[in-house]
């Protein structure tokens, strides 16, 4: 059994970090103490060679799994954290899409094309255009829909990231984990990709 991990607030920026380092891995202040647990209490429910992962989604989101429930935290800022237990969860879809959002960029090169009144202000918009269209091609947007077993669907939005980035690795191994913890459980994991 891994032993929990405790949590302490960095008391400089709020944000929470692990009880084991000294300094705040986002601003580098000093952590307050807090005390280590020797060994973690035995959970009801095991999941042999499914470790626990928590994953930081960037402004203060996570995403957490364990033996008895998946929590995610994805109100930006902070806020109450979702936690569902497993016995409650039926089935997982893990999206993964381009990031559509950027092609609004095209709208102002249309726009500076047609009625730019100064030859600056085409090649703004044209580089408006070109600046969408690399921002699609390579960012994708990860996203988690949990269906609980009254059929109840919820959507987590985990986020953007760069293709072949530290972050998107990050993603792609809490995926292959929840998959784990959700195969170990009979919770299928499904997935679609761009």
């Amino acid at each position: 059994m891994v032993p929990a991990e405790v949590l302490v607030m960095c008391s400089a920026c709020g944000r929470p970090q692990s009880a084991a380092r000294r300094r705040c891995a986002f601003c580098n202040a000093v952590l307050p103490e807090a005390p280590l647990p020797s060994r973690a209490p035995e959970s009801p429910v095991s999941s042999p060679g499914v470790p626990p992962l928590s994953l930081d989604l960037g402004n203060r989101r996570a995403l957490a799994v364990n033996d008895a429930q998946l929590s995610f935290q994805g109100r930006p800022g902070g806020g109450p954290a979702l936690d569902v237990p497993w016995t409650r969860v039926r089935r997982l879809e893990w999206r993964t899409r381009l990031y559509f959002e950027a092609l609004g960029l095209l709208a102002f090169t249309a726009l500076g094309l047609l009625w730019a009144p100064t030859q600056a202000v085409r090649l703004m918009a044209l580089a408006a255009g070109v600046i969408g269209l690399g921002l699609v091609a390579l960012y994708r947007h990860h996203g988690l829909t949990v269906e609980l077993e009254d059929g109840t669907r919820m959507q987590w939005p985990l986020g953007m990231a760069l293709k072949g980035s530290a972050r998107e690795a990050r993603l792609t191994a809490a995926r292959a984990t929840l998959a784990d913890a959700g195969r170990v459980r009979g919770v299928p994991l499904s997935g679609s990709g761009a």
